[in-house]
């Protein structure tokens, strides 16, 4: 029942968080979809993949913490996602009542353990519950270190995308000498003689210089004399 409560108040929170465009996305859709068709298992397939691609969306991480934490009966990976949300919205005017759930989360993760560790399980069991607690931390530090992954990775690509770039540079030389220039991808006559003389008209000089017409194409790497305006 608790499931069915808390879904409409992860709306409406979720609605508040300053990611409006999060809620029409077919990932967020769909989880949405199957949550309330009473399929927690498909519902948490597609948040994940959600929060996969858009790491730092809160409101997808609001919506795995409350599946974990109602439909999937997962308080760990629900305080995990908790955590994130509060992390990425630290001014959330929900901030509030997303700490309260957080723990409520928590102390049924305590009660949780306590019940199963009460009384002492047998050998076996004992293991088996070592094994799941070393799967979860395993599984919680993967989430991490990709999160860590997919930030490095946008972080290069912006980078890479807002360089300046480089402009090619010419041969300095005093002045009345003779200049050369290496053609780059791109270049015209017009452009090289801008460059150096300051008018693209000026290209007529350059063609003759180098024994070149209006109908031979310049070649990349090709050197040419760039001769003094005398």
């Amino acid at each position: 029942m608790r499931a069915f409560f808390l879904f409409p108040v992860l709306l409406w929170l979720a609605a508040g968080c300053g990611d409006g465009d999060i809620h029409r996305n077919p990932l967020m859709l769909k989880g949405d979809r199957y949550r309330s068709e009473g399929n927690p298992e498909l519902a948490e397939k597609f948040y994940r993949r959600l929060v996969e691609r858009k790491p730092d969306s809160g409101p997808a991480r609001l919506a795995l913490a409350t599946l974990y934490d109602e439909a999937l009966d997962n308080p760990a990976a629900a305080l995990y996602m908790y955590d994130e949300f509060l992390r990425l919205e630290p001014d959330s005017p929900d901030r509030p009542a997303v700490e309260g759930y957080r723990r409520m989360a928590a102390a049924k993760l305590r009660r949780k353990l306590a019940y199963e560790v009460l009384p002492t399980p047998p050998a076996d069991q004992l293991e088996e519950l070592r094994a799941e607690n070393e799967a979860m931390r395993r599984q919680l530090a993967f989430q991490k270190r990709y999160i860590l992954e997919q930030q490095k990775r946008l972080d290069a690509l912006s980078a890479a995308a807002n360089a300046p770039r480089q402009t090619p540079r010419r041969q300095e030389s005093g002045p009345g000498e003779e200049r050369f220039y290496t053609v780059r991808s791109g270049d015209t006559p017009g452009e090289i003689a801008r460059r150096f003389y300051g008018s693209a008209a000026e290209y007529r000089r350059i063609l003759k210089a180098n024994n070149l017409t209006d109908s031979t194409g310049l070649r990349i790497g090709q050197k040419l004399k760039i001769p003094p305006i005398e």
